[in-house]
Protein backbone atom coordinates (compact mmCIF):
# COMPACT_ATOMS: atom_id res chain seq x y z
CA UNK A 1 0.00 0.00 0.00
CA UNK A 2 2.52 2.44 0.59
CA UNK A 3 4.11 1.84 -2.89
CA UNK A 4 1.00 2.82 -4.78
CA UNK A 5 1.09 6.06 -2.20
CA UNK A 6 4.41 7.25 -3.37
CA UNK A 7 3.22 7.73 -6.56
CA UNK A 8 0.36 9.54 -6.12
CA UNK A 9 2.26 11.82 -3.93
CA UNK A 10 4.90 12.15 -6.54
CA UNK A 11 2.21 12.72 -9.26
CA UNK A 12 0.48 15.10 -6.70
CA UNK A 13 3.66 17.50 -6.30
CA UNK A 14 4.15 17.20 -10.27
CA UNK A 15 0.84 19.00 -10.58
CA UNK A 16 1.24 20.87 -7.80
CA UNK A 17 4.45 22.14 -9.74
CA UNK A 18 2.90 22.47 -13.07
CA UNK A 19 -0.27 24.82 -11.76
CA UNK A 20 2.24 26.84 -10.01
CA UNK A 21 4.13 27.58 -13.14
CA UNK A 22 1.24 27.67 -14.99
CA UNK A 23 0.20 30.67 -12.66
CA UNK A 24 3.77 32.19 -12.89
CA UNK A 25 3.37 31.82 -16.41
CA UNK A 26 0.07 33.91 -16.43
CA UNK A 27 1.72 36.80 -14.35
CA UNK A 28 4.56 37.30 -16.36
CA UNK A 29 2.08 37.21 -19.58
CA UNK A 30 0.49 39.83 -17.50
CA UNK A 31 3.58 41.69 -17.13
CA UNK A 32 4.80 41.61 -20.37
CA UNK A 33 1.67 42.97 -21.67
CA UNK A 34 1.56 45.66 -18.99
CA UNK A 35 4.83 46.76 -20.23
CA UNK A 36 4.01 46.34 -23.57
CA UNK A 37 0.74 49.12 -23.23
CA UNK A 38 3.82 51.14 -21.50
CA UNK A 39 5.89 51.14 -24.29
CA UNK A 40 3.08 51.97 -26.49
CA UNK A 41 1.59 55.05 -24.11
CA UNK A 42 5.24 56.38 -23.78
CA UNK A 43 5.46 56.63 -28.06
CA UNK A 44 2.15 58.44 -27.53
CA UNK A 45 3.13 60.91 -25.07
CA UNK A 46 6.73 61.04 -27.22
CA UNK A 47 4.19 62.30 -30.22
CA UNK A 48 2.13 64.69 -27.96
CA UNK A 49 4.98 65.90 -26.95
CA UNK A 50 6.82 66.81 -30.24
CA UNK A 51 3.45 68.17 -30.74
CA UNK A 52 3.74 70.54 -28.47
CA UNK A 53 6.72 71.31 -29.27
CA UNK A 54 5.97 72.65 -32.72
CA UNK A 55 2.74 74.34 -31.77
CA UNK A 56 5.18 76.26 -29.41
CA UNK A 57 7.29 76.97 -31.95
CA UNK A 58 4.54 78.67 -33.99
CA UNK A 59 2.85 80.30 -30.89
CA UNK A 60 5.98 81.94 -30.56
CA UNK A 61 6.19 83.22 -34.28
CA UNK A 62 3.15 84.59 -34.15
CA UNK A 63 3.55 86.16 -30.52
CA UNK A 64 7.04 88.21 -32.53
CA UNK A 65 4.80 88.92 -35.47
CA UNK A 66 2.21 90.78 -33.14
CA UNK A 67 4.42 92.38 -31.12
CA UNK A 68 6.20 93.45 -34.35
CA UNK A 69 2.73 94.67 -35.87
CA UNK A 70 2.25 96.79 -32.02
CA UNK A 71 5.52 98.09 -32.28
CA UNK A 72 4.83 99.63 -35.51
CA UNK A 73 1.73 100.70 -35.07
CA UNK A 74 2.65 102.37 -31.79
CA UNK A 75 5.19 104.36 -34.07
CA UNK A 76 2.94 105.33 -36.48
CA UNK A 77 0.81 106.85 -33.34
CA UNK A 78 4.13 108.60 -31.98
CA UNK A 79 5.40 109.72 -35.30
CA UNK A 80 1.65 111.75 -35.96
CA UNK A 81 1.15 112.90 -32.56
CA UNK A 82 4.98 114.54 -32.72
CA UNK A 83 3.62 115.68 -36.59
CA UNK A 84 0.63 117.38 -35.25
CA UNK A 85 2.48 119.00 -32.14
CA UNK A 86 5.36 120.38 -34.71
CA UNK A 87 2.79 121.80 -37.02
CA UNK A 88 1.20 123.64 -34.05
CA UNK A 89 4.45 124.70 -32.78
CA UNK A 90 5.45 126.06 -36.11
CA UNK A 91 1.98 127.63 -36.32
CA UNK A 92 2.46 129.48 -32.77
CA UNK A 93 6.12 130.46 -33.96
CA UNK A 94 4.36 131.96 -37.39
CA UNK A 95 1.80 133.68 -35.41
CA UNK A 96 4.03 135.12 -32.77
CA UNK A 97 6.62 136.47 -35.66
CA UNK A 98 3.77 137.90 -38.00
CA UNK A 99 1.34 139.00 -35.47
CA UNK A 100 -1.53 137.10 -36.94
CA UNK A 101 -1.90 135.08 -39.75
CA UNK A 102 -1.24 137.69 -42.40
CA UNK A 103 2.34 137.92 -42.70
CA UNK A 104 3.39 140.21 -45.70
CA UNK A 105 6.54 141.99 -45.71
Amino acid sequence: MEMEMAPKRSSEKVEEMKAKVSEVQGVMRQNIEMVMDRGEKIEVLVGKAEDLQKEAGVYRENGRAIQRKMWWKDMKIKITVIGILLLILVLIIWTSVCGGFNCSN
